[in-house]
């Protein structure tokens, strides 16, 4: 999968359906500054230490290629390798609206 097609499958596209786009999915002026940085390198066995507030994941035992190092939230660091740094309360509520070129599609 090429960088733009995996940017388009899992920034762009999701903030479009969420109607969260252009504010969120793009890198671009006027839009928040929320980045994850992967370490392409990286692989491991996905365990339920992996994940939160479950004891069943469908992805337990995947072999993931590429891990998230650090992510960014409106230029800010919020998680920095596996460590949450953000402060609480620092989440803001964004308004939506969902464009109805999405509602408008076919499902399937």
């Amino acid at each position: 999968m090429s960088l733009q097609r995996f940017v388009d499958v899992s920034s762009a596209n999701a903030a479009k359906i969420m109607g969260l786009y252009p504010r969120k999915g793009v890198l671009a002026p006027g839009s928040d500054a929320d980045i994850t940085l992967i370490d392409t390198n990286f692989k491991r066995k996905l365990t339920m230490d992996d994940f939160h507030i479950t004891d069943y994941s469908i992805w337990e035992g995947f072999e993931a290629d590429g891990w998230p190092v650090t992510t960014i939230l409106r230029g800010n660091v919020v998680v920095d390798n596996r460590e949450f740094k953000a402060a609480p309360g620092s989440g803001q509520f964004i308004p939506r609206k969902i464009d109805t070129a999405v509602t408008n599609r076919p499902v399937a």
